[in-house]
């Protein structure tokens, strides 16, 4: 049985990854509503105002020379690749976004825990209790049901939103970096590749005339959108082993769904259904598990004093 402290490290953690996971969820929305731009238009405000946010955070927690004194070759590769990674997430959902195409990120979110569960028992060498070996069965289950039987949807945004974000969530737990520390780094990788982007090719960012006031203040704001939830995933990361950061990232395609009957309004299939709900049931064990381990802890000393 955990000590008290351990809980508690636990559950912040959980709560962090809960909360980023339906802030991002419900972002879908926010890219929506501003959407006459361009994906690449989108991305490169994302990025830019990122960038801007999180310096502005960094800077005034007087982080910038802790950064720099551990920077080395390894963690600017590390941070280099978990950045491409983001940028592949962020285009591909800000598009999928924008095209109602949000089942489909719904179910990229369901393939990237899968992936972190897998690094996490293989490369990690987690242990397996009971309760997430039988999460684990029931969401692959739920996962591959869903890819076998979903013809309708587009496998582009599935897998391109799933491999990068369950790759980026793995990447997150190998740095030494704090979080807003790696954020930055990421966000000054991608600004500098935005840079270049724009120089050599004939692409803008350019925000039409009639786009609105309220719009264009919604474009401002995508910064804080984007590095709120980022640094709640990272803060979560840092709490929570690889495989508990998998299975907390059910929220995000639970979150997806809801967003894409009810605003989105999209068809949603009887399995595409029954597949959420075994979801929901596996991430409440996970999320129960501290609990659910003591109940049984408990019921086995009752019945060997019996």
């Amino acid at each position: 049985m955990l000590p008290l402290n351990k809980h508690r490290h636990f559950f912040v953690g959980v709560l962090s990854g809960v909360l980023a996971n339906v802030l991002l969820g419900l972002s879908s929305v926010f890219w929506k509503y501003i959407g006459s731009l361009s994906a690449v238009a989108l991305l490169s405000y994302r990025v830019y105002l990122s960038l801007l946010t999180v310096f502005l955070v960094v800077y005034a927690g007087r982080e910038l020379r802790p950064l720099f004194a551990q920077l080395n070759i390894r963690l600017l590769f590390l941070h280099t690749v978990a950045a491409m990674l983001i940028a592949i997430n962020w285009g591909t959902f800000i598009w999928a976004s924008v095209h109602g195409r949000v089942l489909e990120s719904s179910l990229g979110y369901l393939v990237a825990p899968i992936l972190s569960i897998t690094i996490g028992i293989i490369v990690y060498k987690e242990p397996v209790t009971v309760f997430k070996a039988i999460a684990v069965v029931l969401m692959l289950i739920s996962v591959m049901s869903l890819l076998a039987l979903s013809n309708d949807l587009d496998v582009r945004v599935y897998l391109g939103i799933g491999l990068a974000w369950g790759f980026y969530s793995c990447m997150k737990k190998m740095t030494s970096l704090n979080v807003f520390s790696g954020l930055l780094l990421e966000s000054l990788v991608l600004s500098f590749f935005c840079t270049l982007i724009f120089v050599f090719s004939d692409l803008s960012m350019t925000i039409p005339d009639d786009f609105g006031l309220w719009r264009t203040l919604l474009i401002f704001s995508c910064g804080v959108v984007s590095i709120v939830p980022l640094a709640l995933f990272s803060f979560s990361a840092k709490r929570l082993s690889v495989m508990s950061m998998g299975l907390s990232q059910f929220v995000l395609p639970i979150t997806q769904f809801f967003v894409a009957t009810m605003i989105y309004k999209q068809t949603v299939s009887p399995v595409t259904i029954v597949a959420l709900l075994a979801v929901i049931i596996g991430l409440l064990m996970v999320l129960l598990e501290p609990i659910l381990g003591k109940l049984c802890c408990f019921s086995g000393r009752g019945r060997n004093e019996v």
